[in-house]
């Protein structure tokens, strides 16, 4: 999606809805691939993981190409996503969904469309050193902040210092990725998917584990079409 000197319908361009739909289609398609292999290896595959990663897939595929559909499709995943994850005891993914997904993708929604200079549509930046300190800063003080809070809310959480530290990492990777700052795929690719994969396979959720997998591969063409969106930004 290239940016113009214009507002962008809330409802993108017809180029966007074309692509969404084609996004949700390939990712149906994803999914059933992996829950016939899932099924193969007797591991059973819920209708939460099912819908839940249909528009996760479409979510993060959108959003590589600054598709303004990646922030529909997430909230629908990200409510998905919460209620599974709450259920299955990992407190701080699933509360991360309902708390700050939600709203950070309605507020992201309006953001690509309109928080661009005159109410345009936002264009693709870079951090400053100044700015990159201050995410630094910001992490550690989040997740010490949300492993003192979901210690105290629950009783023995699983894995809580590994599942806070990617909590920390998706909270300020989506701020960045609201405000189209191209470092946010730095956080989604290391401290985040990376770091998601083994989580998820050390808790037994192997739907999720590829769910990140997927994510991870997504975030390097994320990085590089978000790298070459600012460069042109720029001139």
């Amino acid at each position: 999606m290239s940016v113009n000197d214009e507002p962008l319908s809330l409802s993108g361009s017809k180029e966007d809805k074309s692509e969404a739909l084609y996004a949700l289609v390939g990712s149906a398609l994803v999914t059933l691939v992996y829950v016939f292999v899932a099924g193969s290896l007797e591991t059973t595959t819920t209708q939460l993981e099912f819908w839940s990663l249909i528009f996760s897939f479409a979510c993060v595929w959108l959003s590589r190409t600054e598709n303004v559909h990646s922030m529909s499709t997430g909230i629908v995943s990200v409510v998905l996503m919460g209620i599974f994850l709450l259920r299955i005891g990992l407190v701080g993914q699933g509360w991360l969904q309902f708390v700050y997904y939600v709203p950070i993708q309605i507020y992201g929604w309006w953001a690509w469309c309109r928080g661009g200079v005159g109410r345009t549509e936002l264009a693709v930046t870079r951090l400053s050193p100044k700015q990159w300190a201050g995410i630094v800063i910001l992490f550690i003080a989040t997740w010490a902040g949300f492993y003192a809070l979901f210690n105290f809310l629950y009783e023995d959480p699983q894995f809580l210092i590994w599942d806070t530290s990617i909590v920390s990492a998706s909270f300020i990777a989506q701020v960045l990725m609201t405000r189209k700052k191209v470092e946010c795929w730095y956080l989604w690719t290391i401290p985040v998917n990376v770091s998601a994969v083994l989580l998820y396979w050390r808790a037994s959720v192997p739907a999720f584990s590829f769910l990140y997998l997927i994510f991870l591969i997504n975030a390097v063409f994320g990085w590089r079409h978000w790298h070459k969106s600012a460069d042109i930004a720029k001139q």
